[in-house]
């Protein structure tokens, strides 16, 4: 331990002294004698934590028998283990705490240490609580709705949460669950300064603008021809939640994107300027663009504060 403490603050030391130049001998000898001595490393401390108590099943909480087997389903083999069984202690509290018949409005607060699951102690619910409304309310169900709004500070988090999204939400287990109970999945859709694009929508602007879907696209394409690394390379991405969820039979997952977008040369636009191209299918768990959201919105948001203010002031959005 006391040999890779010395390698990690040479190594530190080494780097500050060539990124900040100093030309004078002395000086530069004297700065190696502050960082050696421990300017930039302190003896460490380590503090082992306790692990997270889980010890029941998600067949065992107190939830509807259905809520519980679409629980118990996504955490099987069958659906890649898209959920932990048994649930962590506060992460279990929290769907029945949110998922009592006499909850009513009952908001939670969670405030857990890192690696805890703190994302699943409110997606978990969101999921419920979305699975209880398309099984026995499916004509509530098929009216469109923000009915979840996941709010972060920075777009890092935004995009983060987007890839857990993109996994649960957009995973076959998942949709085929939702279009059984509802005729439709659970829509999500990250809108950020990242989403495709701002302003009014026109066949020029989807031209120009959608280009950067083309990276997908590409590989896309090659991996529908044979060629062995892309098709690796889509499944690493739509393992890892990178790669846009619009439905297709290719590879037996969610990573086609051509259909939607449409093949090179057709028009973008119809006789009466309406949009040919990009536009959101009945299948689609992931709304992609800014007027995918804007037409019709998801059932959950990610977002940030600064876009969430711009939502609801610009006329487009509001």
């Amino acid at each position: 331990m006391r040999t890779e403490i010395r390698h990690m603050r040479e190594a530190l030391s080494s780097y500050i002294e060539a990124t900040y130049h100093l030309s004078h001998p002395k000086l530069v000898g004297l700065r190696r004698k502050l960082l050696l001595k421990g300017g930039v490393a302190q003896v460490p401390y380590i503090e082992s934590t306790p692990a997270y108590v889980g010890d029941r099943k998600f067949a065992s909480l107190a939830l509807e028998d259905a809520i519980r087997n679409f629980l118990t389903n996504l955490a099987s083999k069958e659906a890649n283990h898209l959920l932990f069984d048994p649930p962590y202690a506060h992460q279990a509290d929290a769907i029945e705490a949110t998922m009592r018949s006499d909850s009513g409005g009952t908001g939670i607060v969670v405030t857990t240490g890192t690696g805890s699951g703190k994302t699943e102690s409110f997606l978990l619910p969101v999921l419920a609580r979305l699975a209880d409304e398309a099984l026995h309310r499916p004509k509530n169900f098929s009216e469109r709705a923000v009915r979840a709004l996941l709010l972060y500070p920075m777009n890092a988090l935004v995009n983060d949460q987007l890839g857990r999204l993109r996994m649960l939400f957009g995973s076959s287990a998942a949709r085929q669950w939702f279009t059984s109970a509802a005729e439709r999945p659970a829509k999500f859709g990250r809108y950020t300064g990242r989403t495709l694009y701002p302003g009014v929508r026109d066949g020029d602007r989807d031209q120009k603008r959608l280009k950067t879907l083309e990276y997908y696209l590409k590989i896309e394409d090659a991996a529908r021809n044979g060629v062995a690394k892309d098709q690796a390379l889509v499944r690493t991405l739509v393992e890892k939640g990178r790669w846009p969820v619009k439905p297709d039979s290719f590879l037996g997952a969610f990573d086609g994107l051509r259909d939607w977008y449409g093949k090179s040369g057709q028009h973008w636009e119809d006789a009466n300027g309406d949009p040919l191209r990009a536009n959101e299918r009945a299948q689609d768990p992931e709304l992609l663009t800014r007027h995918e959201i804007q037409n019709a919105s998801p059932d959950l948001l990610v977002t940030n504060y600064s876009m969430l203010e711009y939502m609801l002031l610009r006329p487009i959005e509001r």
